[in-house]
């Protein structure tokens, strides 16, 4: 059995990923096009381990946020007289070593005050509109309620997820990143927009909490959170797999096969690689902008593949 951190966050059932990615970017119509294009880049953080990893010689890596994760790059010119021609087509893979994590409560003995220099402080208790608005008067009135019937930020995080899984429907499967308010309004959300709901309500009592975004083998995307507790580390947390089964826990514990592998901490990130600067909500996969110099008879195809295999 592995840790992290204080010893509270347990790793068993390590297994080892072998993932190729193959982006194809295709120019079809008149004319020529430029397009520059964002892929997820896989590296170690608090769940995951990356032994390994091999990069396309034509990409750039650029950071995504200010935790260590970073964004794979290209600029990609096409046309019939351009350096690719009209279909280029990139390999990036990794090499992963995957936990469950469960966290061992027991060990939390004390809670300490938030140090207010501490980065994972002073990144993640703000908002980050339209995403996470910690002075949104709805919500700001619930988290209230919720604090004053908690007995510590330990207590109140668990309430929070037990409210988001029991108040908010499921729906809108991978359909991007809404608004909060949207959300609000709807009482349904995807996995990110109900994770929103609940980061929201932490930050608002001045707990970090943040976003994680990432992908399963089968392909399937996935996003969950999980909140920081100072001199101890991250706990994760899914509300969305609470929502669905409602008998199990998940506050504190997850399991890979229900999570998958971690590409983006955090939400709406800027990247600095361009003439002006590009925020990107969320990067599970890839995004891109392209420029056409005959935008009318033009058109850019952009296909990826994954292939993941377990060698453990």
């Amino acid at each position: 059995m592995l840790s992290f951190g204080n010893d509270i966050l347990q790793k068993t059932n390590m297994q080892s990923y072998e993932i190729s990615i193959k982006t194809t970017v295709e120019h079809w119509g008149m004319g020529d096009s430029e397009t520059n294009l964002f892929l997820a880049y896989l590296k170690s953080n608090e769940y995951q381990n990356c032994k390994k990893s091999k990069v396309d010689e034509t990409a750039k890596l650029a950071p995504l946020g200010r935790v260590g994760d970073s964004c794979i790059y290209y600029n990609i010119p096409l046309g019939r007289k351009k350096l690719f021609g009209k279909k280029a087509t990139f390999h990036n893979a990794f090499e992963l070593e995957t936990y469950d994590v469960e966290v061992d409560f027991d060990k939390i003995d004390s809670l300490y005050e938030y140090d207010p220099c501490d980065p994972n402080v002073m990144l993640y208790t703000s908002s980050s509109k339209p995403f996470i608005d910690i002075e949104q008067p709805y919500l700001f009135d619930i988290s209230q309620a919720i604090m004053n019937e908690s007995s510590d930020i330990l207590d109140y995080a668990e309430r929070c997820y037990l409210f988001v899984a029991s108040r908010f429907e499921y729906g809108e499967r991978e359909s991007g990143f809404k608004t909060l308010n949207y959300t609000l309004l709807n009482r349904k959300g995807d996995c990110g927009n109900l994770s929103s709901v609940f980061i929201t309500l932490l930050r608002m009592q001045g707990i970090p909490a943040r976003h994680l975004m990432g992908f399963r083998p089968d392909g399937g995307l996935h996003v969950w959170a999980d909140f920081y507790l100072q001199n101890y580390g991250w706990i994760p947390v899914d509300v969305t797999y609470k929502h669905d089964y409602p008998s199990q826990d998940y506050f504190g514990k997850i399991k890979f096969e229900h999570n998958g592998f971690i590409v983006q901490r955090g939400i709406a990130h800027q990247i600095d690689v361009l003439d002006s600067p590009k925020r990107i909500a969320g990067l599970q996969t890839y995004t891109y902008e392209v420029s056409y110099n005959k935008p009318h008879h033009a058109k850019v195809y952009i296909s990826r593949k994954v292939d993941c295999v377990k060698k453990s």
